[in-house]
């Protein structure tokens, strides 16, 4: 094949037979190297060519080696090109960060084989224009080749050489997020050779120390699970636990080597201080591991189970680049893999990319004056993206002041930014994301001692592992319970004044509590607590009064009773990790001058239903943000976060910079936080959002902008703006629009003029679901009913059960049905602009009697025949109960079925309630059952007495010019915005038959509609399709809005209704 036309075809057949020179041994997987030969072929990377940087693919890149393919090395002008296309390679490695002793490139044609290093690599600068490394800079020297044309023994043995030398090398792998999660997550090979040792060791020690195991059980039910998300696995999941181990165990182990520089190889000894944390210790950090969930299995006999595992991550490490390891957020994909794997998402966790975490601290960092020291806070730290930023940038700001490594300015570092996390996993990932940071002073400052401020606490400071509810407001003290006993903690202990002495009592009664229980016999604690107080407070050098000195003393004295009952009974160890943890939020109140994070995302209504759920309900209305009407089960964590922290931790003319749910910008559920209600809320909060960047599509599940202001009052309703993405920050204009009541802010003007927010009548339809127990095939026999199955996918009504989420592959099949409980349901798959389809025909267990809609009794559906009473037993073993609840659920307490109480003639007007445009239609009343007639959710429905009000109506809703109005105020999702529902109604002003515009409208209209009856006549094929239920209902309307577009009266009525809106 040497030769031949193209380099492809000897690439991949190589490439398929290394899998056999180098196969995998027993049950381990094939070398690193070989799959990343595979996986790393044709990857992406940039260099400079002629100024302009050009992205351009390598052939193969394994780690940090570049190899260069060609069809034939022995054509001197090949080989040439070869040599040029292997320096523009290693540019682009070098582009990417990576050292250039550790790029190595490879040019080949697979029988010969060159390896090359870099001699020399220029300054950028150096070559004119340039802003990044090309080949140009490069200079290679070649520092090995093997010719193995003579196809022997010898030459096979010299390739495996070549291949484990430049290939294989070991720390030859480029360490970055993207690669930890692809090489060692849990979907990876690495990781299921290792974690099936986790798992029995967990299940070892929760059979072998059940009392203990019950107590992380529980307090992990009681917090950690307490915190997550409605529908995520509740209580304590030993799965989850088991996952979040790995990655603990697999973090300490990288950090390790981040902290040597190199692949370590330890022995046992080493290998249990990495684990227990003591290695760290002796490198200066004293809390980067601390006893917590995971405390107690590293440590006694159950740690010496764990070093194999250890050991054996430990030896497929040493394949990675520690040096070059990136400052960045290395374990958020990891962390987003465990949340998918175990179905659980702790309030609502988000990883953020690392370019959007620099810009913003970037941003947030340009707003403190030079000569104060950053004091930053992020409330929700996760792993750390925002945390690694931080120290970075404050350790460039400190160089450029003259401040070089030393244990001062570590120490410095450390005071840069504070973050807490209810997630005890992120926490540590955190600290490991700070020493990444902070690696390159590590290095070189002399023997320092730092506390990595990184705290496992809600920062909403609502619920604590020791008490459900923080009462914040006044309590002399804090209840908390450590394993059903009681101990108070004094509130003024829980205060910025008295954080050193809360620290040093806290440190003195676990050592005391702790020597105690190493006594055969109970301590007599008389004077004991007296004597930590008074120690406690001449150490820190504190002065309080007599009152609080006895509040500490009885706290002292509980805290060491329970902390020796519970050492005693084998339950302890924990609990000195939760309480420094815990209350650490009211030790930092007002203490920092910037905010930097991403909060949860989540809505009300998807937090677990337990107390703190109450308690959030709580906040939103004391800071003022709760919605009004049904949007309250919108109300959003994120801003709930967001001004709680601008409160209470947040000095005066604080910088703030907060990633936020793009929905902040114009949702109905957003309104009174961007109308500022929380300046005036019972919990005020100062807050000035002064610019607001939009998050470049895609970068989250759902879209996001980033808000940024400060601590101070108002001054101005103007914001700047920009369009950020990874490698460009665009300038953009936003604007703040006012209808009504309701602000949205837009980086599209909208005109002044227009309309205000109205009142309307509209309505919203009954739910009427499942749609498999609603709806069947009917045939009609003599006023009885056939029910059987829809034929799916084509069968004319297939469309009303191919979308069921719940129930798909139900159906009731029964004859004879008693026909007063088969209805005209209309849906919103009826509704195209200005045209409604007829009714499908439902099966619900409802009466009207008098006009009014009840629920159908057992009697009378038992009267109704044999066939009708089984149908309805079908019909509630899917919906579950009886006719009554089956109502209930049908109603809401809107009375959504209950209003349908429609007169004998009229025009009824009905709209969809989803999508991104506005669709509607009209129909005289008087040609539909009304006593039949039911309208579903998914529309909006108004009668009213006039023709002309109903062409007023439909007319203005199925314009352009409504949906230019609204979509300022519409929620956006990923694919844009969604969910009309009642925006189009409330800015739409009631019909006036004497405002000489609205006739206009209604004339436009009629003219309109009657060119449609005629295309429709005229062209009955083309609607046969445009009206086919089966096909995609925004497909539909998106198709039936381009003909009417082409009609001869549409630009009239266009421009009519843009006069009538101002647009």
């Amino acid at each position: 094949m040497i030769g031949q036309s193209s380099e492809s075809p000897i690439r991949h057949l190589f490439t398929a037979r290394l899998t056999s020179i180098f196969p995998p041994v027993e049950r381990e997987s094939v070398p690193w190297w070989v799959a990343y030969h595979a996986k790393g072929a044709e990857s992406l990377v940039g260099s400079d060519v002629d100024g302009k940087n050009k992205r351009g693919f390598i052939d193969t890149l394994v780690g940090s080696t570049a190899i260069e393919y060609e069809k034939d090395i022995s054509n001197q002008a090949l080989a040439k090109h070869g040599e040029d296309q292997v320096r523009e390679y290693c540019a682009g490695l070098l582009n990417k960060g990576v050292p250039p002793r550790n790029v190595i490139g490879v040019l080949s044609d697979t029988v010969r084989w060159r390896a090359y290093r870099l001699q020399e690599v220029l300054p950028v600068s150096d070559i004119p224009g340039a802003s990044s490394y090309g080949s140009e800079h490069i200079v290679l020297e070649e520092i090995e080749r093997i010719d193995l044309a003579a196809a022997g023994p010898l030459e096979a043995r010299e390739l495996c050489r070549f291949l484990l030398l430049y290939l294989g090398r070991l720390a030859g792998r480029i360490l970055g997020a993207d690669t930890l999660a692809s090489d060692l997550g849990f979907k990876s090979e690495f990781c299921s050779r290792h974690i099936q040792g986790i798992r029995d060791l967990v299940d070892a020690a929760f059979v072998s120390n059940k009392s203990y195991a019950q107590l992380i059980e529980k307090v992990w039910s009681d917090f950690v699970s307490y915190l997550g998300e409605s529908g995520t696995r509740g209580g304590f999941d030993r799965e989850t636990y088991v996952g979040e181990l790995y990655i603990l165990t697999l973090a300490k182990l990288l950090c390790a080597n981040v902290l040597e520089g190199k692949p370590l190889v330890s022995d046992d000894v080493q290998l249990e201080s990495i684990l227990g944390g003591s290695f760290f210790e002796l490198k200066g950090f004293s809390n980067l591991v601390e006893y917590d969930y995971f405390g107690w299995l590293n440590e006694n006999e159950y740690v010496k189970r764990l070093l194999p595992v250890a050991r054996g991550i430990q030896e497929d490490l040493s394949a990675y680049d520690f040096i070059a390891a990136p400052a960045e957020d290395m374990f958020g994909a990891l962390m987003a893999q465990l949340a998918q794997r175990s179905q659980r998402l702790l309030l609502g966790q988000e990883w953020t990319p690392a370019w959007l975490a620099r810009d913003v601290v970037e941003n947030v960092l340009a707003r403190i004056p030079e000569n104060e020291a950053p004091r930053f806070v992020d409330m929700c730290c996760g792993s750390g993206s925002m945390v690694i930023e931080v120290v970075k940038q404050t350790r460039v700001r400190l160089e450029s002041a003259g401040v070089g490594p030393s244990a001062a300015s570590l120490t410095r570092l450390s005071q840069a930014i504070t973050g807490f996390d209810i997630d005890p996993l992120a926490v540590m990932l955190a600290k490991v994301s700070w020493i990444l940071a902070a690696r390159e002073w590590i290095g070189k400052a002399e023997a320092f001692d730092v506390a990595i401020p990184i705290y496992h606490a809600d920062s909403l400071f609502a619920s604590t592992p020791v008490a459900k509810k923080v009462d914040q407001d006044g309590a002399d003290k804090h209840e908390l319970e450590l394993d059903g006993r009681k101990v108070g903690l004094p509130s003024f202990l829980v205060s910025p004044d008295a954080v050193s002495l809360f620290d040093t009592i806290l440190g003195s009664a676990y050592s005391v509590a702790m020597a105690a229980a190493g006594r055969p016999t109970p301590v007599v604690w008389a004077g004991i607590p007296e004597s930590v107080v008074a120690e406690a407070c001449k150490k820190t050098g504190t002065n309080i009064d007599q009152e609080k000195m006895q509040e500490a003393v009885t706290f002292t004295a509980e805290l060491l009773t329970t902390l020796e009952v519970l050492q005693r009974g084998g339950r302890n160890g924990i609990w000195s990790f939760i309480l420094s943890n815990s209350y650490r939020p009211g030790l930092v109140s007002g203490m920092f001058n910037g905010l930097v994070s991403n909060p949860p995302w989540l809505a009300m209504s998807k937090v677990a239903d337990n107390p703190y759920k109450a308690i959030l309900v709580e906040m939103t209305e004391a800071h003022g943000i709760k919605p009004s009407g049904a949007s309250h089960l919108h109300a959003e964590l994120a801003t709930i976060f967001l001004l709680h922290a601008v409160r209470r931790y947040l000095a005066p003319e604080a910088a703030i910079g907060c990633i936020l749910p793009e929905s902040v910008l114009s949702a109905h559920h957003h309104n009174p936080f961007r109308r500022a209600e929380y300046l005036i809320a019972k919990k005020k909060v100062v807050f000035a959002p002064d610019e607001i960047w939009q998050v470049e599509r895609g970068t989250f599940k759902n879209e996001a902008i980033v808000l940024f202001g400060k601590k101070a009052l108002p001054t101005s309703k103007v914001f700047t703006g920009k369009i950020a993405g990874p490698s460009s920050l665009s300038p953009v204009d936003f604007f703040v629009i006012s209808q009504g009541n309701r602000i949205a802010w837009s980086n599209k003007p909208v005109s002044a003029a227009g309309t205000g927010f109205f009142s309307h009548a509209l309505r919203q339809g009954a739910d009427v679901f499942p749609r498999t127990a609603v709806f069947q095939q009917v045939s009609e026999m003599a006023g009885r009913f056939n029910l059987s199955q829809i034929q799916k996918p084509d069968g004319p009504l297939a469309y009303l059960v191919k979308e069921a989420k719940k129930h798909k592959d139900f159906y009731i099949a029964a004859n004879g049905v008693d026909g007063k409980y088969i209805f005209d349901v209309l849906l919103s798959n009826h509704l195209t602009p200005f045209g409604l389809a007829a009714p499908a025909k439902g099966f619900l267990p409802l009466e009207r009697v008098d006009g009014k809609w009840i629920s159908a009794s057992a009697v009378s559906i038992a009267t109704s025949g044999r066939s009708t009473e089984m149908a309805f037993r079908q019909f509630f073993g899917v919906t579950g109960g009886d006719s009554q609840r089956y109502f209930a659920t049908l109603d809401t307490p809107r009375k959504k079925l209950s209003a349908q109480s429609f007169p004998e003639s009229g025009w009824l007007v009905v709209t969809g309630a989803g999508g991104k445009l506005v669709c509607a239609a009209c129909q005289d009343i008087s040609l539909l059952d009304r006593n039949k007639l039911i309208i579903d959710q998914t529309l909006y429905w108004v009668v009213v007495s006039t023709q002309d009000e109903a062409l007023y109506l439909t007319g203005l809703f199925n314009s352009e010019a409504i949906n230019l109005v609204i979509e300022q105020f519409q929620p956006r999702g990923q694919f844009g915005e969604r969910h009309v529902h009642t925006l189009p109604f409330g800015a739409t002003p009631p019909f006036n038959p004497l405002d000489t515009g609205h006739i206009d409208v209604v004339t436009k209209t009629r003219t309109l509609l009657a060119q449609l009856r005629v295309d429709q006549e005229t062209n009955p094929d083309l609607f046969s399709s445009l009206l086919n239920l089966n096909q995609r209902l925004p497909q539909r309307r998106t198709k039936l809005r381009d003909r009417l577009k082409l009609l001869p009266g549409y630009a009239e009525y266009d421009a009519t209704c843009r006069s009538l809106y101002s647009v």
